[in-house]
Formats: structure tokens, sequence, C-alpha cells
């Protein structure tokens, strides 16, 4: 089941192959650091190739299956059954792994999911408490569906109105949010509270278009519920819930936390003096979670952050493209966070991708959630279909914007005459 992200992009990108190419619009900046991004992964791919061929691979389906998948979707015109059907995928598989989860913060994990955990060779336990696994193989990619899922859901109801987003989004949104505290993950803690934190700057930013009042309305009743839904998980499974509030709790004293330390003072260094000595990167594969499959054949396998690049995605990315390869990944994260999309489109609908983006780039400070390519490839696939580059084709023209997509779970024709009494006016208004 750890490869279900895996199968529901690959029926995803099957959709999108068959989808009619798209005509117009206006690339972003974004869309050009992508592709000057994909060019240097491909030269420093060249010298990886001819030393370790079978690591060079699994290092290029890592770097590059995420981005790709991102930008395929974005420049087919889908039709609104493709849209609908991608969106049911992607809800389907998020909502799986957020009520698993659930279950089991309340029941504890079993023994075959136990003997999992081990095999994955991830950090399982956190005091008296196992991290939980949703249908993952890692608490890492459920830390990364659960928090993404949760500011891309938040940003998706403040932008378009609870109605009118629909109830999965609604309790896709709560679920996500208990997860993502008890699932004992401090960096899907993290990138939430940074994407949150840039929510709120968008709305007082203006980018709803005088529709501030409504949306900051929405924000605070998510973050009620959301209070409320943990609340509710407190009484069925309180001994976790009091660890994860704990962790919460230590973000803002880390510089007491083992952990921390140790990275501060360990892998850290090793990994700035590996890049010092050889700034054009060990190579693809060389580092991250990709690395740990090779062990101990890697170029860094003697050394402690062989497997594990020093708990931080941009010195993944140094370590294995160097130097010039990290500061076009962090030019890429910057330019798609601030465009939202590859594609100009309304500033509204540049939310919930945005927020996306900004948890991917929180998060890659205190882990290689990069490399994890069936979690970031789902991921991607929320953000580019949560964006307006599939959904305003009409405002990417000038001419009328279509109705907001319901996300809904099934046709119902009080759905229509809602979408159409709320229609928006086109952009040139």
């Amino acid at each position: 089941m750890s490869l279900l992200p895996d199968v529901c992009v690959a029926v995803i990108l099957a959709v999108v192959i068959f989808s009619r190419r798209r005509k117009g619009g206006t690339k972003t900046l974004a869309w050009g650091v992508a592709w000057l991004f994909i060019g240097w992964v491909a030269v420093a791919s060249v010298p990886s190739i001819a030393a370790m061929p079978e690591q060079a691979v699994y290092g290029l389906r890592a770097m590059l299956w995420g981005l790709v998948i991102a930008m395929t979707m974005q420049t087919m015109d889908l039709s609104e059954w493709s849209r609908n059907f991608i969106r049911r995928v992607l809800l389907f598989v998020l909502l799986a792994n957020m009520l698993l989860a659930l279950f089991q913060a309340v029941v504890g994990l079993s023994a075959v999911e136990l003997q999992g955990l081990m095999e994955a060779g991830a950090s399982y336990q956190v005091e008296s408490q196992t991290r939980l696994l949703g249908f993952q193989a890692t608490g890492q990619e459920l830390s990364m569906l659960a928090g993404s899922a949760f500011v891309w859901s938040c940003a998706t109801m403040v932008s378009r109105g609870f109605r009118l987003a629909g109830p999965l989004i609604w309790f896709l949104c709560l679920t996500s949010a208990v997860v993502t505290l008890v699932v004992l993950q401090r960096s899907a803690l993290i990138g939430a509270l940074v994407a949150m934190a840039i929510l709120v700057f968008s709305i007082n930013s203006g980018s709803l278009r005088g529709r501030r009042a409504a949306a900051t309305r929405r924000f605070g009743a998510v973050a009620g519920a959301s209070m409320l839904s943990i609340v509710a998980l407190a009484v069925l499974a309180p001994e976790r819930v009091d660890l994860a509030l704990a962790r919460f709790q230590s973000l803002f004293g880390l510089s007491s936390d083992y952990s921390f330390n140790v990275r501060q003072d360990t892998t850290l260094p090793v990994a700035l003096k590996l890049i010092a000595e050889q700034p054009l990167g060990y190579g693809l594969g060389a580092s991250g979670p990709v690395a740990a499959k090779f062990v101990p054949s890697g170029p860094l396998a003697d050394y402690p952050l062989g497997g594990i690049a020093a708990d931080n995605g941009y010195l993944f990315v140094a370590l294995q493209i160097g130097v010039p390869g990290l500061v076009l990944f962090f030019l890429l994260l910057v330019t798609w966070g601030f465009s939202g999309t590859f594609f100009d489109t309304v500033p509204h609908e540049r939310l919930a991708p945005r927020s996306v983006i900004c948890f991917l780039a929180a998060i890659m400070v205190s882990g290689s959630f990069w490399g994890l390519t069936g979690s970031m490839a789902l991921v991607v696939a929320l953000a580019s279909i949560g964006g307006g580059a599939a959904t305003n084709r009409g405002a990417l023209n000038n001419g009328p914007a279509p109705a907001p997509d319901l996300l809904r779970s099934a046709a119902n024709p009080n759905f229509v005459h809602l979408a159409q009494k709320h229609r928006r006016p086109s952009s040139s208004d």
C-alpha cells in the first residue's frame, strides 16, 4: 500500500497525457527556472550514470519526478471530467491515509505495520509513542501528505468559501490538521506554520480582492474547528495528543533538544565540509533517502549523513548536484511559491498551490523530503490541480471565468445552481 501515491499519480498522468495541450496563457518566471533546473540535473547526471548507473537512475527519478508531473499537468487543457476525476483520486488517497492514521492513533499500530517501519529504516519511536504510518512506508511520507493536505484544503476554503469547496474538503481539512500534529514529525508542523503564515499574509495583502473579511472569518472557523478536533481525539488517545503538544512546544526551545543538537554539532558540519570539498556534487543518488537503498556502495557511505543528508533537503540537493544545482533548486521553490502556478492566473486561485509549495520549502529545512518520490508526486499533483492553471482557462483568454469546480464526490443539481449563483466575473473586471 506504500505504492499508493505512485499508482495514483500514474493514473492521473494517464488522464493528463490524453488531454489536449494548452493553447495560450502566460508562463511565469517559475517555468523558466524549472527548465534551467532540469537542464542542470541532466548535465550533472551524465558522470553519475557512467559511474553508478542504478543509483543514478533512482536519484534522477527522485530529483525530477515531482517537478515533471507538475509541469506536465499544467501544460494540459484538462476537461471538466478530467479535473473532477483527478481531484477525486487525490481526495480518496489523502482521506484514506488520514482516516487510517487516526485509527492507528487510537488503537496503535499492528505488528505488520511495526515490522514495515523497521524494515524502512525510519525512526519510528518518540518516547512512549510510535510514529503513525497511514498507508505509507514511513512517518515522514505520511506527515508530508497530512501537512500539504491541511494547508491546501484550508487555503481552498479561505479563497472559495465553505459551500463552494464542499464537505469533503472541509472533512479533509479537519482530519489532516489533527494528523499533522499527532504524526509526531516536527518538520510537518514547521511547514504547516510557515504555510499558514503565508496564507494570512496573502489575505491581508489583498489577494482576495476585497473579500478579506469573509476570508478572515473562514480562516478563524478552520482554526477553531481544528482545535476542537484535537480536543475530541484527546478523549480517545490522551497520551498521544499530550506528546504531540509537547513536540509542538519544543519548536520554541530547540536549543535544548537532543535531535536538533546532533544535527547542529555533527551532521551539518560534515555536510558543509563535504560540499566545500566538492562544490559540484557527488552525483545523483549519492545522498538522501535514495542513497539509503544502496548502502554501503555510495560515495558518501562512510559518512554519518550518507543516507539522511544531514536531515536537510537543501543539503541533500547540494551533495548530489552541487552548489549551482542548489541555487537553481532554491530559486525554483521561491518563484513557484510566489506565482503559485507555472502559468499566470487570477490572484485568489494562487492561494492553495502557493500554500502547498511554501509548505514544501519549509519542511525541506529539516528533512530530505524531495527524495520521497511517491508522496512528493502526490503533493505536487495536489498543488497543480489546486491552482488556476487548470481551472481558469477563460480568465487566461480574457473570457468569462468558468464556475468554480465544486470538489464534490457526486454531481448534484443544487450544487450546479449554487455555482452559477457564485460565478465570478472575468479577469478584466
